[in-house]
């Protein structure tokens, strides 16, 4: 049976082996440089500037990208999303900063490859989105303008706020005066709160505040 003595010394060994890899860990981050390009444990920073631009939440935006383990949607791989990939979905692809990966790179390349092998019209509400999106790369004209009044009665709520977006980037005095139109509509609440005046008037102001 061991003595109290010896229950203290062996407590203290065990301490002493935990708090030596914490201690290491804190001198490496120490030495870290502010603003560095080396970050420790597959670290980014986070561009506040891009994020508030692309981004119109309540919720807070995140000062750095951490990798972080998911779980494969389709064949179940065990898979890490790096920081390096979060930084460029966020603020290269403009991802929004709610969303996370959920498939590994090899279901992402058979998903594609299966959506290409379809055909036209197998992935409807994100063609007409592209489309909408070409046009706004292009003057207006007679026809764009009427396929963009046609979305924004589209049934998808999606694809009304990327119509939203290609009036801003078109510009004008009759497509801003809608995006006003929109934002002045914005409900404070009440049941309309949680409707499409809402999602229309953040969308007008992220389209405009994109702009500036």
């Amino acid at each position: 049976m061991k003595s109290n003595k010896q229950r203290r010394a062996e407590i203290k060994a065990r301490r002493l082996d935990r708090a030596v890899p914490l201690a290491v860990a804190r001198r490496a981050q120490r030495a870290l440089k502010p603003g560095s390009a080396v970050h420790a444990w597959d670290e980014e920073p986070a561009d506040l500037s891009v994020l508030r631009r692309w981004n119109n939440t309540y919720g807070l935006l995140p000062m750095r990208y951490v990798a972080r383990a998911f779980t494969c949607r389709d064949c179940g791989a065990e898979e890490v999303w790096t920081a390096k990939q979060q930084k460029w979905w966020y603020e290269v692809v403009h991802g929004p900063v709610d969303s996370h990966a959920v498939r590994c790179l090899a279901c992402r390349r058979a998903r594609r490859e299966r959506l290409q092998r379809a055909g036209p019209g197998a992935n409807l509400l994100g063609e007409q989105c592209e489309r909408l999106r070409a046009l706004g790369a292009m003057k207006s004209n007679a026809q764009s303008a009427a396929e963009v009044d046609a979305a924004l009665q589209s049934k998808w709520w999606s694809l009304r706020v990327v119509a939203i977006q290609t009036m801003a980037r078109w510009g004008g005095q009759a497509n801003l005066e809608k995006l006003d139109a929109l934002m002045a509509a914005r409900p404070e609440g009440g049941r309309r709160y949680f409707g499409w005046e809402r999602v229309a008037a953040d969308a007008a102001r992220s389209a405009w505040m994109r702009r500036e």
